[in-house]
């Protein structure tokens, strides 16, 4: 289905967060691409059917809506209800963290990073240069405290990732 003409009276935040959408029986990840009080736009390789009523989840954040429409991976959720989104896209506390400051006091403790640091991945081709990629993207998405500020950028990191990737195929992306 081609989506519907653009006529929100709200702007949307452009933002690269995960979320799950439950609806028609199942639980699928997705990436939220645009954000406001009354929507979203969201990628997933498998969509549900477009009039699908879902629940949107973030952490402990859920919204109730309907999927508007459809195309490409890419489908539009109206929410029943407004949402708030700078709670959606807020920074908070992560256990993410604690790993990150162990790392720090380790390499002030020491001068070396833990182990695990020292191997990074070393890509031989350019599939496996934009999958890893891709995989950064998607852990970078996943954090909860991922902000406004910081999912602008990696919209920014995504789109590179998928000109990499089209380069890759040879599929326009």
């Amino acid at each position: 289905m081609i989506p519907k003409p653009d006529n929100r009276s709200e702007g949307r935040s452009n933002v690269f967060l995960t979320a799950t959408l439950n609806g028609g029986g199942t639980a699928i990840p997705v990436r939220i691409r645009n954000i406001a009080t009354r929507g979203v736009l969201v990628e997933a390789p498998a969509l549900p059917p477009v009039g699908t009523r879902i629940t949107l989840t973030r952490g402990q954040l859920r919204a109730a809506g309907e999927l508007t429409w459809d195309g490409a991976g890419q489908a539009g959720i109206s929410f029943h209800q407004p949402i708030q989104v700078e709670t959606w896209v807020k920074k908070t506390g992560h256990a993410g963290q604690q790993h990150v400051d162990r790392v720090v006091s380790a390499i002030r403790n020491t001068g070396q990073a833990p182990s695990l640091w020292h191997d990074p991945v070393k890509p031989t081709s350019l599939p496996e240069l934009s999958a890893e990629l891709d995989k950064i993207c998607e852990r970078l998405a996943s954090m909860p405290e991922t902000s406004i500020e910081f999912g602008e950028t990696l919209v920014e990191l995504d789109t590179v990732a998928q000109a990499l990737r089209a380069l890759a195929t040879g599929k326009a992306y």
